[in-house]
């Protein structure tokens, strides 16, 4: 049995930039998005990173835009995206901590707001246990353009970081959190080692406040 869980955030942690970002570029590329949505996912994006707009209204609409997709052409082209962009973005710090935790006889898992098709080739690449994120409803093979279930973002992180410790027999207070930003503070405040990566100002404020850990 595995002794504890390291959940770790993806954007801006796991990636040292958001993946949201670079996959509007990159859909932009290949045709999928029209130069007017581009700007405006990068505009959402910045919006977004400094708590401006309401994420789960941002994921909504951006659900929409996938409706009538096949999830398979979704996961393909993911896939792809990874090998080509995201897996240059992986923060070298991040990897040496899982690698630290899977040694220590840790379970190591993506807790993440983005959607399982970013989460899942990232998991797969360094040998993680296990994936808590976003995912879209699937009729058929084809998205609805809907969430299934809630968005993972905010306190819902700590729903599912709750449940999953439950299922594994695991106390929260047992576990590590690395993540980056202020919207992660549901998580970082309940498990017992939170640990801020290269965070944004507000949240290092608060984490030279309770000490916790900071890393670049």
């Amino acid at each position: 049995m595995k002794s504890y869980i390291a959940f770790f955030d993806l954007d801006h942690t796991m990636l040292d930039t958001s993946s949201g970002r670079l996959f509007i570029k990159y859909a932009y590329r290949h045709g999928v998005i029209s130069h007017r949505e581009l700007l405006s996912g990068i505009t959402i994006s910045m919006m977004h990173r400094f708590g401006l707009l309401n994420s789960v209204e941002i994921f909504d609409k951006w659900a929409l835009k996938f409706s009538g997709w096949p999830e398979i052409k979704m996961r393909d082209f993911t896939e792809s995206f990874f090998s080509e962009v995201a897996v240059g973005h992986m923060r070298p710090s991040i990897v040496q901590e899982v690698n630290f935790h899977r040694e220590k006889g840790a379970l190591t898992v993506i807790l993440s707001a983005s959607m399982v098709y970013m989460c899942e080739p990232l998991r797969r690449h360094l040998s993680l246990d296990e994936c808590l994120c976003t995912t879209l409803e699937v009729h058929n093979g084809l998205f609805t353009g809907k969430v299934n279930g809630k968005y993972c973002y905010g306190p819902e992180k700590l729903n599912r970081a709750r449940a999953y410790c439950a299922a594994m027999g695991i106390p929260l207070d047992k576990c590590f959190y690395y993540a980056d930003s202020p919207a992660d503070l549901p998580v970082l405040e309940m498990v017992g080692t939170p640990v801020c990566v290269s965070p944004r100002y507000d949240l290092r404020r608060i984490a030279h406040r309770h000490n916790w850990r900071i890393i670049p």
